[in-house]
């Protein structure tokens, strides 16, 4: 199904260098049409904090690159302990990983990561 989007969001406190609050609301110009294929994500309403054996399914446009896909993506990656993902990706940046960001992804052999 290809739809055009009637407004995105983006939250207001996101952070160009850091990636911080890197999250944002799309709203369909038109409603998806539910099937087999294309159905809801269901989000969490825990504030409980995810192990680092659990799998998390995240979503976007975007890759590692910052290139901009041209359909939503979608894929379950594991959540790796902040220590891990700051060394292997935050290493030059003076924030590291905030209170506000999630790491998950294959850190130790690249590939998908959010």
């Amino acid at each position: 199904q290809v739809r055009q989007m009637k407004t995105t969001t983006g939250h207001p406190y996101f952070v160009t260098l850091s990636y911080d609050s890197n999250i944002a609301l799309m709203q369909l110009g038109v409603p998806q049409e539910h099937n087999i294929a294309v159905r809801s994500m269901c989000l969490s309403n825990s504030k409980k904090m995810l192990s680092s054996s659990s799998l998390c399914t995240v979503s976007g446009c975007g890759d590692h690159q910052r290139s901009q896909a041209r359909w939503l993506q979608q894929t379950q990656v594991p959540v790796p302990e902040n220590e891990i993902c700051e060394r292997n990706y935050y290493f030059n940046h003076p924030e590291g990983i905030t209170a506000r960001m999630l790491c998950a992804g294959f850190v130790s052999v690249g590939g998908q990561k959010s």
